[in-house]
């Protein structure tokens, strides 16, 4: 086999079978391991906004939605195919993506952000009010009943369910390693480093950030259908402004690299599971963490772990340095 590909499958391999063991490990934890997973691919579509190319978006919930509720739609009045029911949500985000981006991408800073935030607030609206005939408003969706059953893995089964979106997550995160090791991905970076240069040298910034755009809408909206698909039930909650800060929290515990927001999702699904147990306002733990991690961890928690893993291998290097030096002298 390859061994180019072999770098590629690598890590997600392990990262997927450290999900699957801990499924077995704490087996009254499937639905939090599946949150995390839906929630990962969530963060993924975010980093790329973020972590590539520095631009923070407050409209995240509204992408998320549009997957959601595309989804949800087909399966309640339409059709019974689940597989359907995705590929219409992939659909829709790649046309979010085409339609919104040649407009907001040419917005910087504040503007991208609350122009996100703006059309988050319509989306909103919008399936609670104006399309209420087909969305139920505020009562939402509920169409698990209506699921065919499914070849290979019958996802009306939630142990299925939860098979499935470790397969989705493994695709999604060899081609978030594909992406992080691409011209592609590079070209991200250097917008984010400096806009100038890249047209300095020659590349097309706007088509750079407007692909950038889509490839976050078609991961946002796929997390959305996935869901969807396992609760069965839609509501405008899950496009409710509010909760953007989640998506930025998230990624900011989690840091740059490939695997940051996986990590991410894990200290704040973590944090947020662990401290609602016993308090209400589980949001203070999770600011608290925010703040010591902008402060004293700005890589992250990937990044604190490379940073360590980094010092651990150089540590242990420099005894067998010493002595083959005591040996020469």
């Amino acid at each position: 086999m390859d061994k180019s590909f072999l770098s590629y499958i690598r890590g997600p391999i392990v990262m997927i079978a450290l999900l699957v063991a801990a499924r077995y490990l704490f087996p009254n934890k499937m639905t939090f391991l599946f949150e995390v997973s839906t929630f990962g691919i969530y963060i993924i579509a975010n980093d790329i906004l973020y972590g590539y190319m520095g631009m923070v978006s407050f409209g995240q919930p509204f992408y998320l939605g549009i997957g959601a509720y595309t989804s949800a739609i087909y399966l309640a009045h339409i059709g019974h195919n689940i597989f359907v029911a995705i590929g219409l949500a992939i659909i829709m985000g790649l046309l979010a993506g085409l339609l919104f981006g040649p407009a907001y991408i040419r917005l910087r800073g504040d503007y991208f952000a609350l122009i996100n935030a703006a059309t988050c607030a319509m989306g909103l609206f919008m399936v609670e009010k104006i399309l209420y005939p087909i969305t139920n408003g505020d009562d939402g969706l509920w169409y698990r009943s209506r699921f065919h059953e499914t070849p290979f893995l019958d996802l009306r089964k939630p142990a299925d369910v939860f098979w499935f979106t470790m397969i989705v997550l493994f695709l999604v995160l060899v081609f978030y390693t594909w992406l992080d090791r691409s011209t592609l991905g590079a070209g991200l970076r250097g917008i984010k480093a400096s806009e100038s240069k890249m047209k300095f040298l020659g590349y097309d910034t706007f088509k750079l950030r407007w692909t950038g755009f889509t490839i976050m809408t078609i991961l946002a909206s796929l997390a959305g259908s996935l869901y969807a698909i396992n609760y069965g039930f839609v509501n405008p909650s899950i496009t409710e402004p509010a909760r953007a800060a989640e998506v930025l929290v998230a990624t900011l515990l989690g840091g740059g690299g490939v695997y940051g927001p996986i990590f991410g999702t894990l200290a704040f699904m973590g944090i947020k599971d662990f401290v609602s147990s016993f308090m209400d306002r589980w949001e203070l733990a999770v600011g608290v963490l925010t703040i010591i991690v902008c402060f004293k961890f700005k890589g992250g928690v990937w990044g604190t772990l490379q940073t360590i893993g980094a010092k651990f291998k150089t540590g242990k290097a420099k005894p067998a340095d010493a002595v083959s030096g005591e040996n020469a002298g």
